[in-house]
């Protein structure tokens, strides 16, 4: 039995490349003919470079992603008590939790950059949104008192708002995690 060519280890013959020398359609090209990249293509990776043309450095600090974190925190904290107070709409509370966490989250990772570290990062959110929101109870519970309430901030948030009191903490805390 014989056995069929081997079309890659044999060079092309001139009538198989038309007149310009390039290759018919469906030809191999002989590996005497391949070239080879002259560098890696994984080395466009190896030397990011800025807008400026210099390589870039690490940017943050773990200073700067508090206070951006603290910005869309305290913003967020805003839309709770008025929204939890002088509105009276308990059911948009969780959702505004959710977005005063993933804005928590997003700004600690703007803020801390390539220099703090992820879980440090994550663990700054979550507190921020935490301590907002619970702030921010503390405010309507302080307001309900003003206008001639008189429970305690536990009862207050249980009989006022039952398990969305404590699902608005929850909620952000697990938003600024994930967007951390």
């Amino acid at each position: 039995m014989e056995e069929p060519p081997n079309d890659r280890a044999t060079p092309l013959r001139p009538t198989e490349a038309d007149s310009a020398g390039r290759l018919a359609a469906g030809e191999v090209v002989p590996p005497t003919v391949r070239q080879t990249l002259a560098r890696a293509p994984s080395e466009r990776y190896a030397g990011l470079e800025g807008e400026n043309g210099s390589a870039t450095s690490p940017t943050g600090s773990m200073r700067r992603a508090l206070v951006v974190a603290l910005v869309p925190g305290v913003v967020g904290g805003g839309l709770l008590v008025l929204f939890g107070s002088p509105l009276a709409i308990p059911e948009a509370l969780v959702a505004i939790a959710l977005g005063l966490g993933v804005a928590t989250g997003l700004g600690a990772r703007r803020g801390g950059g390539s220099r703090v570290p992820l879980r440090r990062r994550k663990t700054l959110a979550v507190a921020v949104a935490v301590v907002v929101v619970f702030v921010a109870e503390l405010v309507v519970w302080r307001l309900a008192l003003a206008q001639g309430g008189d429970l305690g901030f536990a009862d207050y948030q249980l009989q006022a708002f039952g398990p969305v009191a404590i699902l608005q903490p929850i909620a952000a805390a697990l938003a600024a995690w994930a967007a951390g």
